[in-house]
């Protein structure tokens, strides 16, 4: 029997509750090894860190109030970092974090093998670690990190690759001439490349052989436009616009009307639920979109840290396989302003 010392609250409960709806998997295999556990320490006393390539926009806005609330309503403390898309950069703060000792840390491995031995090391100091955001592609195997929140990036890219090719499909389109542009902020970046990796996935089901992945210039919304921009100029054969990352896809509206295309002469999609891609799936501009649900990616990284350093589990969560399009954007115009989706 639970005494009142032990009893677990409300808000634990509703979160493991959500957290089994969006599929939480207790799998031996998530584990590099045990995690450290303290189960008598009071979580007032814990302190977490999310080390992220995030920057100042809305897309981490989000992560950042998801991890506020969980942080709040567990009693914990917790703090983000942004440190932009620099892996090196990254991995130095990860370090830093790292050498403070909080009481895990949840990171974004956007690299499949810079970040390996720095987990390694962490964990062997006794500081929990698990991905958020993105995961090395092998997951476990390619990074001993003890669990992960995120989406699964090749299963959302295929989604979205899909929607948009079928909708091509529909309206009579020649697939077989068709070339698929893929902008992403940071070339070579773990997310960007296994979502590129769903897209040609769905692009063989429908014939579609050409395609060239964009560099988008980095985090700067202006510098992403301008380049789309160019893009467009550059390729009037661009058939498909679909955006790897969220700064680039939130841009896609903008650039096709600067480049002076009519909404649906490109049929364009991407990631996430940006300001500017709720408006280009309003205005016809964007087809579809698959939302990653980042709020759940802050407020359930430090639930299971918590989780981890308490009890020793180890969930795994997919986040984002969510499509949007122009008939479901009604519950996110609702949320956005409250940074929640």
């Amino acid at each position: 029997m639970l005494t009142r010392k032990h009893r677990v609250s409300p808000a634990l409960v509703v979160a493991l509750l959500v957290g089994l709806v969006i599929g939480w998997t207790m799998s031996p295999v998530a584990l590099a090894g045990p995690p450290d556990v303290d189960p008598q320490k009071s979580v007032k006393d814990m302190y977490f860190r999310l080390v992220t390539h995030g920057g100042d926009d809305p897309f981490w806005a989000v992560v950042h109030k998801g991890m506020l609330d969980a942080a709040k309503q567990l009693g914990c403390k917790a703090d983000i970092d942004l440190v932009g898309g620099d892996v090196a950069t990254l991995v130095k703060r990860f370090q830093e974090v790292v050498a403070m000792r909080p009481d895990g840390v949840a990171l974004v491995i956007n690299d499949s093998v810079a970040y390996d031995k720095p987990v390694a090391d962490a964990l062997a100091a006794g500081v929990n670690v698990i991905g958020m955001n993105n995961d090395d592609p092998q997951g476990v195997a390619g990074n001993t990190r003890l669990a992960y929140v995120g989406q699964d990036e090749r299963r959302a890219g295929y989604m979205i690759g899909r929607r948009l090719f079928e909708t091509a499909k529909n309206l009579g389109w020649d697939l077989t001439k068709a070339h698929v542009a893929m902008p992403v902020e940071v070339p070579g970046a773990t997310y960007g490349v296994v979502r590129s990796q769903g897209i040609q996935d769905a692009m063989k089901e429908y014939g579609i052989t050409s395609f060239e992945i964009v560099d988008g210039g980095g985090l700067e919304m202006t510098t992403v436009e301008a380049r789309e921009t160019s893009y467009l100029l550059a390729h009037p054969e661009t058939t498909f616009m679909i955006g790897l990352g969220g700064i680039v896809t939130d841009r896609l509206t903008a650039s096709l009307k600067n480049a002076g295309k009519n909404p649906g002469e490109v049929i364009a999609g991407g990631f996430d639920a940006a300001p500017g891609t709720i408006t280009g799936l309003q205005e016809g501009y964007v087809e579809a979109t698959i939302d990653q649900q980042q709020y759940l990616q802050g407020y359930y990284a430090v639930y299971m840290l918590y989780l981890m350093k308490k009890y020793g589990f180890a969930p795994n969560i997919d986040t984002g396989g969510y499509l949007v399009d122009k008939d479901t954007i009604g519950i996110i115009e609702e949320l956005s302003p409250l940074m929640i989706r």
